[in-house]
């Protein structure tokens, strides 16, 4: 059995971005007891609308701000991934994913810098 695991990254070279919602995509792999493979990138709306937000601006923890994480999780479909794979997640984000059913899997920089080796290293818990 394969499940699809999302992970917040930069670009095609699939290094980790640390802040979640900040992410400029999300890498998605499908993951079985052969390992894990890469499909696609998709787009993170609420960081696109955040771009040019250069500041430490944090949005407030309320229902309204948690709506508009979850539209944009909404948006890149990952409600179809049963694990997210992240550094770090602001109270909105992290309710937002809840949310859509995803389970959190938190990693460090010590773990790798880009998805497959993270991936690698969190393997048993992505049952």
């Amino acid at each position: 059995m394969s499940i699809k695991v999302a992970v917040p990254v930069k670009d095609e070279s699939l290094e980790i971005v640390t802040r979640t919602g900040r992410a400029p995509f999300f890498a998605i792999f499908e993951c079985d007891n052969n390992g894990c493979k890469f499909l696609e990138l998709r787009e993170n709306g609420h960081a696109k609308e955040h771009e040019h937000d250069h500041g430490h601006h944090h949005e407030a923890h309320t229902e309204e701000e948690i709506n508009h994480h979850h539209s944009h999780v909404k948006a890149a479909n990952l409600g179809e991934c049963k694990y997210i794979v992240c550094r770090a997640l602001g109270p909105n984000m992290k309710d937002a994913i809840l949310r859509e059913g995803i389970t959190p899997i938190m990693v460090s920089k010590n773990d790798g810098a880009t998805a497959p080796e993270v991936l690698e290293k969190v393997k048993e818990q992505l049952k």
